[in-house]
């Protein structure tokens, strides 16, 4: 079963499993939100919407994920919140844009289930603007290898089983290896981060 089988068995109780964990993360969408520059918007990895409370009005915002069952819930969400967005069915591998289409490309814990990361970076690569601003807030290996071991590892097992989930990803070193990264934060030991990046004017 794959990753898009798996979560799409699971959206409509998404928030609920989830509730835990969110006063840890919440506030993290909401400043990675924050930073968002221009007026063209794409998230990528928009699962049933968790961010969207957080748009400004004024954006153009699209969002896309590989989930049907879960991008409709985030459609019903913007819907009750009155934000002006549309939404594609879509992975991050291989995004329905233009080259150079958006000012802003927004990805909030998507890169541990995407089956090719490098691929997805270069797609966000190429869509965004020469100078573009991209934003990562991402599950990451922790820089403390106790923390790896004794949580991330197990947790891998388990979520790698049920979802496809690789908690132990270094996306933080592949989107160096692609973007001039301006900022970033390690939450938790690392477990999280937060990644402010931008598309070189050359490349």
């Amino acid at each position: 079963m794959s990753f898009r089988e798996k979560y799409a068995r699971i959206a409509r109780y998404y928030d609920v499993l989830e509730r835990p964990l969110d006063r840890f993360f919440c506030p993290l969408r909401k400043k990675a939100v924050s930073f968002i520059e221009g007026r063209r918007v794409l998230e990528v990895g928009v699962g049933v919407g968790k961010t969207l409370r957080y748009y400004r009005g004024d954006i153009e915002l699209c969002a896309v994920d590989a989930v049907p069952e879960a991008l409709e819930i985030a459609r019903k969400k913007a819907r009750d919140i009155g934000l002006n967005a549309c939404f594609k069915v879509a992975d991050v591998e291989s995004l329905p844009f233009p080259d150079e289409s958006f000012d802003t490309v927004v990805s909030s814990f998507v890169f541990c289930t995407v089956p090719d990361p490098e691929k997805g970076v270069r797609e966000i690569l190429r869509v965004l603007k020469p100078g573009g601003r991209a934003i990562f807030l991402e599950h990451t290996k922790s820089d403390s290898k106790l923390i790896n071991w004794l949580f991330l590892f197990p947790a891998k097992l388990v979520l790698g089983f049920l979802l496809d989930d690789d908690p132990l990803r270094e996306t933080h070193r592949l989107v160096r290896r692609y973007f001039d990264v301006e900022r970033e934060e390690s939450h938790y030991r690392g477990i999280v981060r937060l990644i402010l990046a931008r598309k070189p004017l050359q490349e």
